[in-house]
């Protein structure tokens, strides 16, 4: 058959096709039950002609991509809307937020390498509060268990651990009522108690503390450089080495059943101890450090080498301020004020010079209420303490947590009093333990809030 006929009979077929195309009814043809359906002009068309891309409709890749920059954007304003105007924000020097970068990557790397927190603070920090919550939420997240540190002769009750020693040991504090030394050999906590007997301890959780807080698989004793310590746990005793040269704490270290939750043990010989640790091997650590009445100033009676060493052998990445509520009542002229803030700041570049990995977070102090004509109402002082000491820290390179906005500023102490159950007591100045643990959340809360948004920059950057 010849070219052309072909192409004759396809046109035809073509053609008839079309003419079925036209008069057959769109709905379709009954038959016997049946129904016969036959496609339109423009179905046949579109089957046979390839589809046009539009030039401008992007494609599934360049979409998705658009998609996810959009949300990046969208998430990324979220933060810094956050970042300009929340109450609760963190205050940077320069408004630079990547300060806290570093503590952000030793969080990521936590399964790998163990890390410390040092919260010092006021009696607001008493008992593990505002401590305990932050630990409990940062243990949670990037792992880690245990209380941290406890000193052998506690000074005060813990909420969530209670340590007990069988005897009553002299000790040494650098702050509030008790006996002091020109060395400043205190350790870490600010306080040593010195064993001269035999005397055995006891660690057990509270109830009321289900937290990984309240589980632990590792035991260090801390003590001095000097004199001989014995521990003796089960049916083994561990001494404590000679200090290597320029060593100023020696450890005693024990590894411990998985999630322990209770231990005991036996101490004797002559030595100054400055505190049980209680930890895992890896995770997050965070020592509370209470020190009832102080401004924050007393850190400075601490030997520097014992700091020093404690930082890097622990690998210490954020230090936590919370003073400056104890001299508000008394340091009323700017003057005084002002004298205050410079000495925080000379604290704070001790500390960052001592412990040059670790982050320092000042908090300042919460709003606190005194009766004027009657009638509670802040300390008049109060608001130009808080913008001091935020100036002053943010000064010497530390970021500022800003706890008086955070809990609503001027007069929002008398409300957390009336609250129902109270978040305040009736001084108007402490925490009641609901309303610690809802400024620790707070706070644990704005901290996670930073993270994420370092992960976002480093999502982006990748």
């Amino acid at each position: 058959m010849s070219g052309s006929r072909i192409l004759f009979f396809l046109l035809a077929v073509y053609a008839l096709l079309a003419g079925i195309c036209l008069v057959f009814p769109e709905g379709g043809l009954s038959l016997a039950g049946t129904t016969l359906t036959f496609p339109s002009i423009g179905e046949v068309k579109s089957s046979l002609l390839p589809a046009r891309s539009s030039a401008t409709e992007p494609s599934p890749e360049a979409l998705l991509a658009q998609r996810h920059e959009a949300l990046r954007r969208a998430e990324q304003q979220r933060f810094e809307e956050f970042f300009t105007s929340n109450p609760a924000r963190i205050h940077f020097p320069g408004g630079d937020e990547r300060l806290l970068d570093p503590f952000f990557s030793a969080l990521d790397s936590a399964g790998k390498h163990r890390l410390r927190i040092l919260h010092y603070g006021d009696s607001q920090i008493e008992e593990d509060r505002i401590s305990g919550t932050l630990r409990a939420g940062l243990q949670e997240r990037f792992g880690g268990s245990g209380p941290g540190l406890l000193p052998l002769s506690g000074t005060y009750f813990n909420l969530g651990t209670s340590l007990s020693c069988s005897a009553t040991l002299n000790k040494y504090i650098v702050f509030g009522e008790g006996e002091r030394r020109k060395d400043g050999l205190y350790g870490v906590m600010g306080q040593c108690a010195v064993l001269d007997t035999a005397i055995s301890v006891s660690v057990r959780p509270l109830k009321s503390n289900t937290t990984p807080s309240s589980r632990f698989c590792r035991l260090s004793l801390l003590t001095g450089a000097s004199g001989k310590v014995n521990l003796k746990y089960g049916s083994r005793t561990y001494n404590a080495a000679p200090a290597n040269p320029g060593q100023s704490i020696r450890r005693i270290c024990i590894d411990l059943p998985d999630s322990s939750s209770r231990v005991r043990f036996t101490l004797w010989g002559s030595a100054d101890i400055y505190g049980v640790q209680l930890d895992d091997s890896l995770g997050v650590c965070l020592d509370n450090i209470p020190m009832r009445g102080c401004s924050g100033t007393e850190l400075a009676r601490i030997s520097a080498s014992q700091l020093g060493e404690y930082a890097q052998t622990d690998n210490v990445r954020l230090i936590i301020l919370q003073f400056g509520g104890n001299p508000v009542p008394y340091r009323t002229s700017a003057k005084s004020i002002s004298e205050y803030a410079s000495a925080i700041e000379d604290q704070i570049r001790r500390l960052k010079a001592l412990a040059p990995d670790a982050a320092v977070l000042f908090i300042g102090p919460s709003d606190m209420c005194t009766s004027v004509r009657g009638k509670m109402q802040t300390y008049p002082s109060l608001p130009m303490m808080v913008d001091s000491l935020k100036v002053a820290a943010n000064n010497a390179g530390a970021a500022y947590w800003d706890m008086f906005q955070a809990m609503g500023g001027e007069g929002s102490m008398a409300q957390w009093v009336k609250a129902s159950p109270a978040l305040a007591g009736s001084d108007y100045v402490h925490f009641t333990t609901r309303g610690a643990e809802e400024i620790g959340n707070m706070l644990l809360e704005t901290v996670l809030l930073y993270y994420d948004w370092y992960k976002l920059r480093q999502n982006g950057n990748e």
